[in-house]
C-alpha cells in the first residue's frame, strides 16, 4: 500500500525500466545474456516503449507493494498484459529505475488473477 502522502502520478512518469540480462537467453537491450536458473525468461518480442508504458500504468493505478520505507520508489509494481502478469522490481530507487519479468500464475498478485 503506497504512503499517505505518495504521488503515483508523479511517480508513474518519472520511473523507467533497465533491461535486466539475468532474464535474457538471447543478446539484446540488455547486453550478453545472463538468464538465471530461477529467473523467468523475458519474451523477446517487447521493446522499451511498451514496458516503460506498462512499468508507468502500474504504478499510477496503485498496483503497487513491497517495502517502500524511506524509499521514494514503490518497490514492486504489477501489469496484466493479457494472460500474463508482469512483475517490475525497482533497480535503483533514488532515480526511480526498475527491471521486469513475467511471474508464474501462482505468484501472481490475487486482484490480477
Amino acid at each position: 500500500m503506497p504512503p499517505p502522502d505518495a504521488d503515483l502520478a508523479k511517480l508513474a512518469s518519472a520511473a523507467s525500466y533497465v533491461w535486466s540480462a539475468e532474464h535474457k537467453d538471447r543478446f539484446g537491450p540488455a547486453g550478453i545474456p545472463k538468464l538465471r536458473s530461477d529467473a523467468t525468461r523475458c519474451p523477446t518480442d517487447l521493446t522499451e516503449e511498451q514496458v516503460r508504458g506498462w512499468l508507468q500504468d502500474a504504478i499510477a493505478a496503485g498496483d503497487v507493494g513491497g517495502v517502500w520505507a524511506d524509499q521514494p520508489y514503490p518497490q514492486l509494481a504489477w501489469k496484466r498484459v493479457g494472460d500474463t502478469v508482469f512483475e517490475a522490481r525497482v533497480s535503483n530507487s533514488e532515480q526511480g529505475w526498475y527491471h521486469g519479468y513475467p511471474l508464474d500464475p501462482t505468484e501472481w498478485p490475487r486482484w490480477l488473477a
